[in-house]
C-alpha cells in the first residue's frame, strides 16, 4: 500500500511526476540516497527545531531517506542527516482526509496539492499530544516534491509566524536497489 501521500495522490487524482510518484507508492522496506542543504532560522528557532529532532544547518551534505512500513500502520521514515537521525511515522487519516506525521509528541496534519507537476505540502494543523494548537502555534508549511533531472527533488520549510523560518531543508535522491537496502 502507498505511503499517505501516495493514498492522497492517487484519492484526488493529483498530477506528479512520476519519481514523486514512485517514492510515495511501495510498501516494501526502501532506501533513497542523495544530498541535502540545511537551513536554520534564529537562535530559538533553531532550538525548536532541533526539539523536533532536526539537525543545525549545514552546506551540501550526504543524505538517505529510508522509509518503511509501520507495524501500527502507516509508514516508518527515517532520514540520515549527517548530524543526527529524524524519525517520524507518516499515516493517513481517512477521517479528516488528511496525511498526518508524528515526531514524538507532535502531531503535524498536512494536505496536498499539485500544480505544475510539482507536489505542495500544506500544514493543516499541529497537535501536541493530542491537544490541537492554536493557529499562532502552528507552522506555515513551504513544502514541495518534484521532478530534477530524473531524481526526487524535496524543498521542504516550515515557519513559525512571530519566529521565522524554523528549518529548510532541500535536495535530491535516487532510490536504491533492493540489494542496498539493509533492514
Amino acid at each position: 500500500m502507498p505511503d499517505a501521500f501516495g493514498q492522497l495522490i492517487a484519492r484526488d487524482g493529483l498530477s506528479v511526476p512520476d519519481v514523486v510518484r514512485d517514492l510515495h507508492a511501495g510498501d516494501a522496506p526502501r532506501r533513497f540516497t542523495g544530498w541535502v542543504v540545511i537551513e536554520g532560522g534564529n537562535a530559538l528557532a533553531r532550538l525548536v527545531a532541533r526539539l523536533a529532532g532536526f539537525p543545525p544547518p549545514t552546506g551540501c551534505a550526504p543524505f538517505t531517506l529510508d522509509i518503511a512500513p509501520h507495524p501500527g500502520g502507516g509508514h516508518l521514515w527515517t532520514r540520515h542527516f549527517t548530524q543526527r537521525v529524524t524519525r517520524s511515522r507518516l499515516r493517513y487519516d481517512a477521517q479528516r482526509g488528511r496525511a498526518v506525521e508524528s515526531f514524538g509528541p507532535l502531531r503535524i496534519e498536512m494536505s496536498l496539492a499539485a500544480r505544475d507537476g510539482v507536489l505542495l505540502i500544506e500544514v493543516a494543523r499541529l497537535r501536541l499530544a493530542g491537544l490541537p494548537m492554536p493557529a499562532i502555534l502552528t507552522p506555515r508549511s513551504t513544502s514541495r516534491e518534484y521532478e530534477s533531472d530524473g531524481r526526487f527533488g524535496f524543498d521542504i520549510g516550515a515557519s513559525l509566524p512571530g519566529l521565522g523560518l524554523l528549518i529548510r531543508y532541500r535536495g535530491e535522491l535516487s532510490a536504491e536497489t533492493t540489494d542496498a537496502i539493509r533492514t
